[in-house]
């Protein structure tokens, strides 16, 4: 029986909005005993902003698997990375001969917000929801408050240059990976959206067949390909929807596919 869903945002549930099909669906799976809940790499205020219209009442996993926040918001985990990680991450970017700052944006998850280090916005990175810095990238301290650095580029041979130089020149303690076709992540080693996946469904004592995961990107590969039961959108790519059991065309459907899969065994 399927007790719990974790769902990523953009893309899958959000869409330039979430549809009405698909917050009926969310309520009807409430109705039918399953918990809905949220996994997404964005920072917690800007889920908040989108999820007004949906009432999910489930855990809320941000910043790829950095912060968990339980029903009531509280946070209940966070990862972050530590002031020379970050400075190391930041030398590297600088180094490269082949970065072009204003078209291959660093951006920084601070504190619940997204710092640029150059308005990115002329690249349609982001058009609202972040602040511009130019001077961040030069502070003595972040505090150990960013739980995600990110690298946008256009140009995906960049992309796989910058993952491969990352690789090398970070510690183990440190993961690196294309989360999207314009984007890489760096975050601590360990996290990822299915590991904050597990410690919830730990603490909600139900085990991993008894969830769905739905998503579309390379970063909800770690939680679509270890449980038995996952839906990629129908328009992700190959690369993605190779890693789930299951091809849907909406968040409703694969709810729908759900609540039937429980009718039939009886849950």
């Amino acid at each position: 029986m399927i007790k719990g869903i974790f769902c990523d945002l953009d893309g899958t549930l959000y869409r330039g909005g979430i549809s009405p099909q698909d917050v009926k669906a969310i309520d009807e799976a409430r109705l039918h005993g399953i918990n809905f809940n949220i996994a997404t790499g964005r920072v917690f205020k800007h889920s908040i902003n989108i999820l007004e219209e949906v009432a999910t009442g489930g855990y809320l996993i941000c910043e790829n698997g950095s912060y968990i926040y339980d029903p009531d918001g509280t946070c209940i985990y966070k990862a972050n990375l530590t002031d020379d990680q970050v400075k190391k991450i930041i030398e590297v970017y600088r180094s490269l001969d082949y970065i072009d700052p204003v078209e291959d944006v660093i951006y920084f998850k601070y504190e619940g917000q997204v710092i640029m280090a150059t308005d990115g916005s002329s690249a349609d990175y982001f058009t609202k929801g972040y602040e511009v810095d130019g001077n961040f990238m030069d502070r003595d301290t972040f505090d150990d408050k960013i739980g995600n650095i990110g690298i946008l580029s256009p140009d995906k041979d960049k992309l796989n240059m910058l993952v491969d130089k990352y690789r090398k020149e970070l510690s183990s303690d440190l993961e690196v990976y294309l989360s999207s076709e314009t984007t890489i992540n760096i975050v601590p080693s360990g996290v990822s959206k299915f590991e904050a996946i597990k410690m919830v469904c730990k603490k909600e004592n139900i085990s991993l067949d008894e969830i769905v995961t739905i998503g579309d990107s390379p970063n909800d590969i770690s939680m679509l390909k270890n449980v038995k039961m996952s839906f990629v959108m129908d328009n992700a790519l190959d690369i993605v929807k190779a890693e789930a059991k299951f091809s849907t065309p909406s968040v409703a459907d694969a709810i729908k596919m759900v609540i039937d899969y429980n009718d039939e065994i009886g849950g």
